[in-house]
């Protein structure tokens, strides 16, 4: 259930580690499922374009929520997020979501995202 509150949900906080693993799997795979169905797709006229239309609106809602959260990590609102709408912004604002860092301490939209280092030592911890 917490895969899916991490790709879907629009509440806390991401780091720019998160961050960077769900706009890779939020932008290859739904075009990795798109480039393999679209052909068969397509044979069935418009419920298969509206079928294959599906991975791409999954993609869509993934990014915004995604950017909401890391938006969130600075301390700044998910509406934020509407930036990658505009033109030339939308490119830069990913980018920059990526090496900016994150709020150290607690913010107004929770405690900071646990690091890969610190799940890893959590988890070296419990075994």
């Amino acid at each position: 259930m917490n895969y899916l509150r991490a790709f879907f949900g629009f509440y806390g906080r991401m780091n720019r580690s998160q961050y960077a693993i769900v706009m890779l799997i939020g932008y290859v795979g739904p075009i990795i499922i798109f480039a393999l169905t679209w052909p068969s797709l397509r044979s069935m006229g418009d419920l298969g374009t509206l079928t294959g239309m599906t991975p791409l609106i999954v993609m869509i809602w993934v990014l915004f929520a995604a950017t909401a959260k890391r938006f969130h990590d600075i301390n700044k609102s998910g509406f934020a997020s509407l930036l990658i709408c505009i033109p030339i912004v939308g490119i830069v604002t990913p980018l920059v979501l990526l090496f900016y860092p994150g709020d150290a301490s607690d913010n107004g939209f929770g405690p900071p995202p646990l690091s890969l280092n610190a799940l890893n030592k959590v988890d070296a911890a419990n075994l």
